[in-house]
């Protein structure tokens, strides 16, 4: 990037600082004030009046900014203080301002956290935040009944697995039983072999390069191989591609698997025989709930289920409270009074929830480590979405 890139950010961030009166209607949704207690951040409006005196004093230079950068890459990006802002006040692009400022942060060699460095570095190497080899990415499939593809061939219907179902052990078994339900419901689909990352994680810590490198790449790929429908597995591919991407994405599908099979549900396509008594609540993922308002395919899949009760905790839906993976979290940690998965459990638990079901591989993992740092094994079990209909189908 150039330096009127810089600038252009800044003069943007000042305009959007000009609009916010603090308020601070936002602060009682945010989720990184509320697991540090308020101690280092005031929520979206704190985060971005530090960000606006920083460029108004011109303040933006050096290592030692490492305070602003701890204050800006703790927000996890749910958007929960926009809409906080739009429901109560002014509408300010809080968010928006705090991604503009990670990118000047990047910029001037200061961003982004010391840990997401090697997680860029391994997406600019590898296509993936991970380390591991692009030439390991199907590895997870096996033996299942999944086509693959290079980029000469051709498929309408492409599931984009993403990098940490590819690569995550754990979330592994999400992509697998993907596989299974898909194959199960007769959707003829194909698996990109080429497949690299969709560039979320870059734009979130602000290597806005990277981003557009990674996205054009994969749009070239997608119209290459006549790909019509994408279906992801995480929340934050189907938020890129469908409101992120570049031109090109125009003739293509993007839904998120929820969606897709709450669809097939309707059709008649996708049944569930097999009842489930148990009390269950569901986690909205922050990419689909708040950026999207997609809360219900998730709540019909479960209606679905037979003998399965629908629990919702106090806070559900749009104001869901964040697993605390998002915005580039998943490759850095932060001191906090409590974690955010943490609270997460302790709040299906007050609705005598057996399973929390969810829909993101980020929410996944980390809602387990909250489960297991908690000590509520034997009270409470995560299960993703995919893999709770695979099990029943």
């Amino acid at each position: 990037m150039t330096e009127p890139f810089v600038e252009e950010m800044e003069r943007q961030i000042l305009e959007i600082g000009q609009c916010c009166w603090r308020c601070h209607f936002c602060i009682t949704s945010c989720p990184a004030f509320e697991s540090s207690q308020g101690w280092f951040t005031q929520s979206g409006a704190g985060m971005v009046k530090a960000l606006y005196y920083g460029i108004l004093w011109d303040e933006l230079t050096g290592e030692e900014r490492s305070d602003l950068r701890e204050i800006l890459y703790r927000c996890t990006t749910c958007g929960s203080c926009e809409i906080a802002c739009r429901e109560m006040s002014l509408g300010v692009k809080l968010l928006e301002a705090i991604e503009k400022g990670r990118k000047v942060l990047v910029e001037r060699m200061i961003g982004p956290m010391p840990d997401q460095k090697n997680a860029l570095e391994s997406l600019a190497k590898h296509g993936n935040p991970y380390g591991e080899l692009a030439s390991k990415r199907l590895d997870w499939v096996g033996d299942l009944p999944a086509r693959t593809i290079s980029e000469d061939d051709k498929a309408e219907v492409l599931y984009f697995v993403g990098c940490t179902p590819a690569y995550d052990t754990r979330a592994q078994e999400i992509a697998r039983s993907l596989v299974r339900i898909l194959s199960k419901a007769n959707v003829d689909f194909a698996i990109w072999r080429g497949e690299q990352c969709c560039g979320d994680p870059a734009r979130r810590m602000g290597e806005e390069g990277l981003f557009q490198d990674l996205s054009e790449g994969n749009v070239r790929s997608f119209r290459k191989m006549g790909v019509k429908r994408i279906i992801t597995t995480s929340p934050h591919c189907f938020h890129a591609f469908s409101e992120e991407y570049p031109a090109g994405m125009d003739s293509i599908t993007v839904q998120h698997y929820t969606e897709f099979l709450s669809a097939l549900l309707e059709e008649g396509k996708l049944k569930v025989r097999k009842p489930l008594r148990k009390k269950v609540t569901y986690q909205d993922p922050c990419y689909l709930s708040k950026h999207h308002d997609l809360c219900e395919p998730a709540r019909k899949l479960l209606r679905s289920v037979p003998g399965l009760t629908l629990v919702e905790m106090e806070r559900s839906k749009k104001g869901s409270l964040c697993c605390g993976g998002g915005g580039g979290r998943m490759w850095t940690d932060f001191v906090e009074e409590k974690r955010l998965s943490e609270k997460r459990a302790e709040e299906a638990l007050e609705v005598d929830a057996e399973i929390l079901v969810t829909s993101c591989p980020f929410c996944t993992i980390n809602l387990e480590d909250g489960i297991k740092t908690s000590s509520l094994e034997e009270r409470l079990v995560v299960k993703e979405m995919s893999e709770l209909l695979a099990e029943l189908m």
